[in-house]
């Protein structure tokens, strides 16, 4: 059974760019770009990973990550937070907020998509 992916992102085409990714290495992506969705379908249909990006309109990744991380307690989805440029102390605050891994967003996936298998179990050699 294919890994379900959440991908909240405020950006179309990254979205989509991430979402293509990562379901032609077989995982099943649901991409969101508004948190409160993809919050309500977590509690009802629990994904294996959330990736969210840091800066987006009405949410940022670091308060995604907090609160997936609080409403599926014990068993939260591990969080990547996801960002288009590296501030030094971004890394530091996703980390605080509870996220299993923080990467850059670049037009190559690879980066992505060893960091998905890097928290998902059982997909290291995926």
């Amino acid at each position: 059974m294919p890994k379900k992916i959440f991908v909240i992102d405020d950006d179309p085409f990254a979205l989509q760019m991430i979402a293509s990714t990562l379901r032609s290495e077989g995982y099943d992506v649901f991409p969101f770009s508004d948190f409160g969705m993809l919050l309500e379908e977590a509690r009802h249909n629990p994904p294996d990973l959330v990736l969210t990006d840091v800066v987006m309109p009405d949410v940022s990744g670091f308060d995604v990550c907090r609160e997936i991380k609080k409403t599926r307690r014990p068993n939260s989805p591990p969080v990547i937070i996801m960002t288009g440029k590296l501030d030094a102390i971004e890394p530091i605050l996703a980390r605080r907020m509870g996220a299993d891994d923080f990467v850059v967003k670049t037009s190559d996936m690879a980066v992505l998509l060893q960091a998905v298998r890097k928290v998902l179990p059982g997909e290291e050699s995926a």
